[in-house]
């Protein structure tokens, strides 16, 4: 698990980051504990945390002074910039952040901001460890597009290629956290972030892959795609 401190004091700012994190977290298969800080910067808690996200609005010289002194005792800490304008970040430049999102805060800016900030909170992704032949694979399970049964054993795609398994899918679908991944039909498991777009009753995968979904399973696939997609599309609203 990662902590990650956010502190603004605008609440819509607050909502939005709020939401587009747990949205992120979910996709990228991290496990996240977020705090919600407001008031002023002297009272941020940065004790075991990964990131501060720091909203520039309204920040006066004590208090990025007060950042400063954070960053100094905790350099194992990043720091992501929520900024409206250049001159705001400017100003907190000489805290020397890591990442800078621009407000309004966007999914898609946050995202950008996290791949920046990988070194900080890749401790908290979420692992697959599993037998293939004569030993065994540890991969990342944001990196898994989807898996294919295959008799007793499973096949993942992810954007290395193709891996037989030792593990059946209904076993390998124990270990996954269900959203983003979802059954689809009795042979495919896939991760909602990897499909392209739906086709009638088929899924078209980022890999160009066409999946059919099972007739009794397509509601439920279309809409848990459609509370996945709102998630992280809600920003254009």
């Amino acid at each position: 698990m990662v902590r990650f401190a956010v502190y603004t004091n605008e609440e819509k700012t607050a909502q939005r980051v709020s939401a587009f994190l747990r949205a992120w977290a979910e996709e990228i298969c991290v496990e996240l504990q977020l705090a919600m800080e407001s008031g002023a910067p002297a009272a941020l808690d940065a004790d075991g945390c990964a990131l501060l996200l720091v909203d520039s609005a309204g920040l006066a010289r004590q208090d990025i002074a007060c950042l400063q002194a954070v960053r100094a005792a905790y350099p194992d800490c990043g720091l992501v910039l929520l900024a409206e304008d250049d001159r705001t970040a400017i100003d907190v430049y000489q805290c020397h952040p890591n990442a800078l999102v621009p407000k309004p805060v966007t999914y898609s800016g946050l995202d950008a901001a996290m791949e920046r900030c990988f070194s900080f909170w890749q401790k908290g992704l979420g692992w697959l460890d599993l037998p293939a032949q004569h030993r065994r694979v540890h991969i990342p399970l944001y990196q898994l597009f989807y898996a294919e049964a295959a008799g007793r054993s499973s096949v993942l795609y992810r954007a290395g290629g193709a891996l037989q398994v030792n593990c059946a899918l209904s076993a390998l679908e124990e270990s996954l956290p269900q959203p983003p991944f979802l059954r689809v039909q009795k042979s495919f498991v896939v991760h909602l972030g990897a499909v392209r777009r739906v086709s009638g009753g088929e899924l078209i995968m980022c890999n160009d892959r066409v999946i059919s979904v099972a007739r009794g399973r397509l509601r439920q696939v279309q809409e848990a795609l459609a509370v996945y997609r709102r998630a992280r599309g809600a920003e254009e609203g």
